[in-house]
């Protein structure tokens, strides 16, 4: 995503800085907060590995004082933590024992109330709170706070006081890619405001923005028009860091673009395996795209046909289905079923496949649309890097699947500088893997190896953390993931961070502790109960068959197939489409690219894991 969203229970958890802070206070002078240093340093290292509900009652029930009363320092990690595990009213329940603060306590403290408050509905609390710190604020955490500060001006309606705070906040970041970031940011809050006018006050610069917003948000599929607001704005807009938003066009693909349709078809044929051995997932994706089409609006609703490949074959289904009179086609499912159509002479109609292959020169009119778990490892290698770990290891299972998310992830673990000490292979259909995970981990094994006379072997956690792997990612389908994790963490003598891609924890499963911690991408619908399509997900819910709710994905995949082929138009100029699955956008090779949320396992259960990560482990620099 482009910025956190605060959903109900989800909340934004720390910047690496304020962690880092908030640790070295609760770990610098044990013996004046009253509480034993190793209990804090427990709590400490259950806030770093993401069970910030265990660390938050930890940290509560060393505040408490017999005879002085609350310790307001530790109090204030208390309701940090309850925040981060989205417990709002013990959160805000903690703050009510924070007094009198002074110094960096009353950074950590206002930011604290203003995330709160944002989760509660309140930005204008969260300004108000922010507005207590006196200013320039530390230089560590200055681009945070005004990120929070613009967040809350944007959503309590001061649209040009975000505009100037998100301003602010780009001249103090130092990459590229961040400032882009943050530029992106704004423009999602700009769009976020249907019928946006530019006020009276604004400044050139600022007009710039509210226009940009009006030429994006009135893109409506007519691509001569949304040409020619965009070459009008570059104009009057010369070097404006807005421009960067304006999708452009090589002629290839500017020529392609021309030819689609002006306007959604009115006649969407969807190809799916509706019989035989795939029939249970051609029946969830053919449910979730026509729960989509029941969602439109009647008068916009296109006719729909279906048409069985396992029945007809996959090419034979597509000649149908331009005898039908297809304005556009949904599917096929399956990669070889992607294959036959490019077999085919031409595709002349909108096609949005269900799967991806690759293609040195696809055809102008199709698109590929896939939850392609290499795209998910690929995330993973950056979120990794983005949360300051460095070198680890990484098991895939044996097999095509394992071989290409093995190339996906040490391709892009490359590009973003991690060092993989090991790298295993595993067989799946095995239920002991202590093999391979003590040849990933070599010395670094065997914390669970017994002495001659059967005593445990004694092994300094802390010193091995200094020089073992910092993470561990796993390739894995969830019933491995349930073997595999806890016998790697048997073989540790330190908590290690395990990442993982969505196949590694069944949506609609029960609670699996042994998880806790693990991160991995996971749908926005999935991770916040039905956001985007409520009906369908509570008639899910209800469903008793196992079957339907493990298949929770297929049935987001399908929903959000329809409604990338209603706006397919405004998604093929680079405007991105908000799905169940993620926040999609059109590359220029016709590669349906996902925006994924993160989870981390709490409590046997996925919950959003923020954007900014944890600090290091114990003992790292």
């Amino acid at each position: 995503m482009l910025h956190a969203r605060l959903r109900g229970r989800q909340v934004r958890t720390w910047p690496l800085a304020a962690l880092f802070l908030a640790g070295a206070l609760a770990l610098a002078s044990g013996s004046a907060l009253g509480a034993r240093p190793d209990d804090l340093a427990t709590a400490d290292a259950h806030a770093r590995s993401g069970r910030h509900a265990e660390a938050a009652a930890l940290y509560e029930s060393l505040a408490k004082r017999t005879f002085r009363g609350w310790d307001a320092r530790v109090a204030l990690l208390a309701a940090r933590e309850y925040l981060a595990a989205g417990q709002l009213e013990d959160a805000e329940r903690m703050l009510g024992r924070v007094d009198a603060v002074r110094g960096d306590d009353a950074v950590l403290l206002a930011r604290v109330q203003a995330e709160l408050a944002l989760a509660q509905g309140r930005p204008e609390a969260a300004i108000e709170a922010l507005g207590r710190l006196p200013e320039p604020w530390p230089a560590p955490l200055a681009s945070e706070l005004l990120r929070l500060r613009a967040q809350a001006e944007f959503a309590a309606g001061r649209t040009l006081d975000g505009l100037h705070t998100t301003e602010a906040r780009v001249q103090l970041l130092g990459t590229a890619e961040e400032r882009e970031a943050a530029w992106a940011s704004l423009v999602e809050a700009l769009l976020a405001k249907p019928g946006l006018t530019v006020p009276p006050d604004a400044t050139p610069s600022d007009r710039a923005w509210f226009e940009l917003a009006q030429v994006l948000g009135d893109a409506d599929g007519d691509s001569a028009a949304l040409a020619r607001r965009a070459a009008d704005w570059r104009e009057r807009h010369p070097n404006h860091p807005g421009g960067e938003f304006l999708p452009e066009a090589d002629a290839a693909t500017a020529s392609a673009m021309a030819a689609l349709p002006t306007g959604p078809a009115d006649s969407i044929v969807l190809l799916l395996p509706l019989s035989g051995r795939l029939q249970t997932a051609g029946r969830a994706v053919r449910d979730g795209f026509l729960a989509a089409a029941l969602a439109d609006l009647p008068e916009r609703r296109p006719k729909i046909e279906l048409l069985d490949t396992a029945e007809l074959g996959a090419a034979a289904a597509y000649a149908r289905a331009l005898e039908l009179g297809a304005g556009a086609v949904a599917g096929p499912l399956m990669k070889e079923d992607v294959a036959a159509l490019l077999s085919l002479k031409s595709l002349p109609v909108p096609t949005l496949a269900l799967n991806s292959i690759a293609v040195d020169s696809p055809p102008a009119f199709l698109f590929q649309f896939a939850l392609d778990p290499e795209q998910e490892a690929r995330a993973a290698a950056r979120r990794i890097a983005r949360d300051g770990r460095v070198r680890g290891i990484a098991l895939f299972p044996t097999g095509a699947w394992g071989e290409r998310l093995h190339a996906a992830f040490t391709d892009e673990a490359r590009a973003a500088g991690l060092e993989l000490t090991s790298v295993q292979f595993y067989d799946p259909s095995a239920r002991d893997f202590s093999g391979p995970l003590r040849s990933a981990l070599g010395r670094f094994g065997g914390a669970g190896d017994r002495g001659p006379k059967g005593a445990p072997v004694k092994r300094d956690g802390a010193a091995e953390a200094l020089a073992g792997p910092q993470f561990a990612f796993l390739a894995a389908s969830a019933a491995s993931t349930r073997a595999l994790v806890p016998q790697l963490r048997y073989q540790m003598a330190y908590e290690l961070p395990v990442y993982a891609t969505a196949d590694a924890l069944e949506p609609g499963a029960r609670a699996v502790p042994d998880l806790d911690g693990m991160t991995f991408p996971e749908m926005p619908w999935i991770l916040f109960g039905g956001i985007g399509a409520q009906e369908l997900w509570d008639v899910l819910q209800a469903e008793r068959s196992a079957a339907v709710r493990g298949r929770l994905r297929l049935y987001a995949f399908g929903f959000d197939a329809y409604g990338l082929l209603r706006s397919l138009n405004s998604a093929a100029r680079g405007i991105p489409v908000t799905g169940l699955s993620g926040r999609l956008a059109i590359g220029p090779d016709g590669r349906i690219q996902r925006e994924i949320e993160w989870a981390r396992v709490e409590g046997g259960q996925p919950q959003p894991a923020s954007a900014i990560l944890l600090p290091a482990l114990p003992g790292e620099p």
